[in-house]
């Protein structure tokens, strides 16, 4: 089972993983990513195997980055492959999810991806995002992100940066956000974390939820 078949790829040496790995390449990546086991199987790779024997196999995770970060398993892959993988690896991550990184700030399960990208993808990504989630117009600005459900835990992982350059241009955003927001509970709650007091206003105070 797939129980059994992680705990032998955290014991044996990585040179022994290779059958493995060629299984996983034969079932398809995007099948094995997307499924319940077969992401747990794909963690315990990148964790345990050499970059060179996972070479093909993540070259083509991070080619899909974008679409893995929205489904309910392969999210986790991404995750794992920001957490664990090489500085290179993690970078070309980012540069996958920064064209629609406000859009996957709000998304159910990409928003954790973000997240991880944030704690993880080297300072150089960091600002990337940041700059593309300050920087995104429309639908998607900033405002809107910290007033949605799932976005507005990413606006407060802004925070955590410690930079005061990013707090100052968070909080102009949400000062300057339009009223109806300010009924939004996750907006609220985001800009508490950020020190501000919204001007009051009756109305619903159901989350908008992306």
């Amino acid at each position: 089972g797939n129980h059994v078949l992680t705990k032998v790829i955290q014991v044996m040496p990585s040179a022994a993983l290779t059958t493995i790995i060629e299984q996983v390449e034969c079932k398809g990546y995007w099948e094995v990513a997307r499924h319940s086991f077969g992401c747990r199987v794909l963690e315990r790779l990148i964790e345990h195997c050499k970059e060179d024997q996972m070479r093909g196999l993540i070259d083509r995770l991070v080619g899909s980055a974008e679409e893995l970060c929205r489904h309910k398993f392969g999210n986790f892959v991404i995750q794992h492959l920001l957490e664990h993988g090489e500085e290179h690896r993690r970078a070309a991550v980012v540069e996958r999810l920064l064209p629609r990184i406000a859009y996957l700030s709000m998304h159910r399960t990409a928003c954790h991806v973000v997240q991880r990208a944030l704690n993880y993808g080297g300072a150089e990504g960091q600002m990337a995002i940041v700059r593309a989630l300050l920087n995104a117009q429309g639908s998607n600005n900033l405002a809107v992100v910290a007033a949605s459900r799932y976005g507005s835990y990413v606006v407060e992982e802004l925070a955590h940066l410690r930079c005061t350059w990013v707090v100052d241009e968070v909080r102009r955003h949400l000062t300057e956000a339009p009223l109806h927001l300010h009924r939004s509970a996750a907006f609220k709650r985001v800009a508490t974390a950020y020190g501000l007091s919204l001007p009051c206003e009756s109305g619903n105070t159901n989350e908008d939820k992306p």
